[in-house]
């Protein structure tokens, strides 16, 4: 079964291979970062451009970040040379899409309607409470 690999792992032409009787699915996802280091908020907040360094942008005009066809809460990342737009949430594939905020320490979900919001509302991964 081919797998596409992105933001998002799932089996393609799911359709067709989840109805059948032979049906089996495993992904190990231990090397796929799904991290960023906070969502951007406003443009005076600092950044690191390091390799690999992702950021939610929240707002294009309020971002110290700023990048060609950049939209608001696109995730972005920074290729060791330059910033990269890393998903663009205009992608349809994007809806759902789950990311861990080191800042937070909560994982967030999109959607095209809420934007980004915390998935868990319970606690935080490090056993602290929700603020």
């Amino acid at each position: 079964m081919a797998i596409r690999i992105g933001d998002t792992l799932e089996p393609a032409n799911r359709e067709n291979t989840v109805l059948t009787s032979d049906y089996f699915y495993v992904v190990d996802g231990s090397d796929i970062n799904f991290a960023v280091e906070k969502i951007l908020e406003n443009s005076g907040e600092s950044i690191s451009a390091t390799v690999n360094t992702k950021y939610i942008v929240r707002t294009v005009s309020s971002s110290p970040i700023s990048l060609a066809n950049l939209a608001d809460n696109d995730v972005v990342r920074h290729n060791g040379t330059e910033w990269q737009i890393f998903k663009s949430v205009g992608n349809s594939e994007t809806n759902y899409g789950i990311v861990y905020d080191k800042r937070t320490q909560l994982f967030y979900q999109y959607d095209s309607t809420n934007g980004w919001k915390p998935l868990l509302r319970s606690g935080k991964i490090d056993g602290g409470t929700f603020s």
